[in-house]
Order: C-alpha cells, then structure tokens, then sequence
C-alpha cells in the first residue's frame, strides 16, 4: 500500500496483535497499528476519530458488550459502518458465526484454528491490498490463496445453513408439536372447540409459514454459492423453457429473436439460470394485469427482462433485491433476491432499468458469451 494501513484492534490481546501484524510486514503491508480494551473504547474512538481506520479485527468475547453489538452498534450509529470487520473468536459455534454475519461483520475468524493470524491478514489482504486489483498477474501462490479463500467463504455460507436447517428448524418442530397436540385436546371438548380453534389454527399458519421461509432461505444461501458446473446454453431456449415452467396465467411471453441471444450461447448453471428467469416472470405477473406481457431482449453483454405492468416505484429501487422485500402478503420478499444471488454466483450483474413504457425492466449484464 502507498501509505500505512490504519489497524484498529479491539480487545485483541498483545500477541495476537503482534503475530498478525509480523504477517502484514511480511506480506510488504506497512501497518499503523491502533489498539482498544473494549467496543466502548473502539466506539468512542470511532466517534471522535479524524480519519477512521481501514480496518478493524476485533475480538468477540470483550468487557461489557460482545464483538457481535459492536458491529451493531457502529453500523446503526453510523461509526464506521463502511470499515471491514473481522471478528477473532476464541470458542466459536454456529449460533455466533450467524449473529455475526447478520450483524455486517465481515469475516469470521476462529481463534483456535491452526492458521487463523493468516486467515485474518488473507481477508485485510483481500479487502484492501491493491496489488489483488484487476489486471495483476496472479502468482501461483496467490491463486492457492484466493482458493483457500473461496473454500473459507463455502464453509461460512454452509454455517449458515446448517444453522437454518437444524438450529432454528428443531425448535420451530417443538412448537408444531406442542400446538398440535393442543388442537387434538381442543376436539376433544366440544364446548371449548368454537373458543379455541381459531388461534390455534392461526398459529399453525404462523408456524407453517416459518417452516416455508427457513426452506426458502436455505435454498437462497445455495443458489448464492459460487457456480462449479457451467454449459453452453442457448438463452432463448432457457427462457422459453422457464416460462412454460412457471404459474404465469393468462400473461404471455415475446422474445426478442435478433442480436447476441441467438447468435451467441452462454455458459452457466442451466438449473440457476431457470431459477433466475422464473423468478423475474413470477414478479412481473404477481405485480401486474392479469394479460400481462412479459418481454426478454439482447443486451451487448447480457439480456433484459420487462414487461407492461405497473413498473417499480424508484424510491423502491435501491432495496428491491434485498430479502424479506415485498409488498404482496402472500410472498415472503425472497424472489428477487434470489435473482440477485444467482446472478452474483455467476459473476453477473443485475439492475433495474427504464421500461419504454414505465414497465417494471431488469438488466442482466457482465456475461460472457460464446459463438455457436
């Protein structure tokens, strides 16, 4: 780096900080090193600072607050919020590396692992080292790295799942359990079935619909997965085929026959990619007339998707791929979310664009093709 990386360390203890800048130094990363006992001393650091630091590795057993409130509480304050934070955990479990990539940190680190000090500067390295901008050759070591670092990054998003699917799932299991058997005594007593029924039925809905969205969640993180198998795909046949798979009513598809969707093929994910079609087809009918028309077109480097329905509020636009974003009750706001992670696992980008006729339009770029 041109200048010192500003290190703020939080209730990291004076070995730990000396090994972890020792591999800076070692990696040529110049390091002006700042330490805090606790987040309430990062916190008010953070405040009066001139110049916040490039980075904070914090640990999460710390006096008072926990690492996990910290990031908390510097992103809801706006103290750093845009700094990178690698949280040091000594005893970690799957419950903490949840609550912590919840919470904005951005990497989770255990202690206990034998190569842990360099796990932590491969993610300051990642993060802030320009020498890993676009256009370096990669040295074979570097790519062993960036290897590692992607496996790292597989085996996060799989503590997540796990503890989607097992963590949250047996508890939600017991209340099914227990509310059922309620039900069951309820219809024994006829004078009380009138009284009781009805709540319990309205928390069986209530749970139902938290077993639906853990099963959507979990299916979000594996789509979000980075793709291993890639094939040539023509993508008029793709989208053709996602929209004979998907409840799209009375509506009605036109794809655009000229320009890169015919004359070039892609190579992706073939399932992902009907996911992702599907997904914005749903969107366009559940938001718009019943006779919907729903257009996909070329793109120099990617496809479009619009269609002469209602079109999005722009003031809607910036949280419209975020999850848990919707505004029809019956959908639980995972949809184009799922369109932003399966676009993301290909290295793709998508956005949403200007319709001609103040439609609702999406644009799938950054995708390479392929003559046929």
């Amino acid at each position: 780096m041109s200048s010192p990386l500003s290190l703020l360390h939080v209730g990291i203890d004076a070995g730990d900080q000396s090994a972890i800048m020792e591999v800076l130094t070692r990696s040529d990363v110049t390091v002006d090193p700042i330490a805090e006992p606790d987040a309430e001393a990062a916190l008010s650091f953070l405040t009066d600072a001139e110049k916040l630091p490039d980075y904070i590795v914090s640990a999460y057993h710390l006096p008072g607050i926990d690492g996990i409130e910290f990031s908390q509480r510097r992103t809801s304050q706006g103290m750093g919020s845009a700094v990178p934070l690698v949280l040091f955990v000594k005893d970690g479990s799957e419950s903490i590396a949840a609550s912590a990539l919840n919470a904005g940190v951005s990497a989770y680190v255990q202690r206990d692992y034998p190569d842990a000090v360099d796990q932590v500067v491969d993610r300051i390295r990642n993060d802030i080292d320009p020498s890993r901008s676009r256009g370096h050759t990669v040295t074979e070591s570097e790519f062993e790295s960036c290897q590692a670092e992607l496996e790292w990054e597989r085996e996060r998003l799989e503590e997540v799942r796990r503890v989607l699917s097992h963590d949250l799932r047996s508890p939600l299991n017991v209340a099914k359990g227990y509310t059922q058997y309620i039900s069951t005594e309820t219809n024994k007593d006829d004078s009380q079935e009138n009284n009781r029924n009805e709540p319990v039925s309205k928390i069986t809905r209530a749970l139902n619909r938290i077993d639906s969205y853990l099963d959507d969640l979990n299916v979000l993180i594996q789509q979000g997965q980075p793709v291993d198998s890639r094939e040539p795909l023509e993508l008029t046949e793709v989208a053709r085929s996602a929209w004979s798979q998907s409840n799209t009513k009375k509506a009605s598809l036109h794809v655009i026959k000229e320009g890169t969707l015919v004359s070039k093929e892609i190579v992706a994910d073939r399932e992902r990619t009907l996911g992702l079609f599907r997904e914005l087809y749903v969107n366009a009918v559940d938001h718009g007339p019943a006779n919907i028309t729903v257009e996909v077109g070329p793109l120099p480097d990617g496809f479009y998707v619009l269609d002469d329905g209602p079109g999005i509020p722009e003031d809607s636009r910036e949280d419209i791929f975020r999850a848990g974003m919707s505004d029809l009750k019956r959908r639980n706001g995972l949809g184009l979310a799922r369109v932003k992670h399966i676009a993301s696992a290909h290295g793709w980008n998508v956005s949403v664009c200007e319709g001609p006729e103040d439609g609702g339009c999406f644009e799938i770029t950054g995708i390479n093709t392929i003559a046929r």
